[in-house]
């Protein structure tokens, strides 16, 4: 039971540190674009850039983590 427990408890950890990783992607390409816009004075046009960077970045995590899953079996 101890060993279930423990790989129950790494899985957990590493999923919940996936969903962190891909939240935290998305809002500092979007605060990157905002602060851009403000700085170069091109609104929207960088928020928007640097919010789908973000979103490919986060992309890249679930594609890193299926490479992970695949390779553990």
């Amino acid at each position: 039971m101890g060993e279930d427990r423990k790989e129950l408890f790494r899985l957990v950890s590493k999923f919940s540190a996936v969903g962190i990783e891909m939240g935290f992607s998305v809002v500092i390409g979007l605060l990157m674009g905002i602060y851009l816009d403000r700085y170069l004075k091109t609104d929207p046009w960088m928020t928007i850039v640097f919010l789908l960077f973000g979103v490919a970045a986060a992309f890249r995590v679930i594609i890193r983590v299926a490479k992970e899953s695949r390779q553990e079996e």
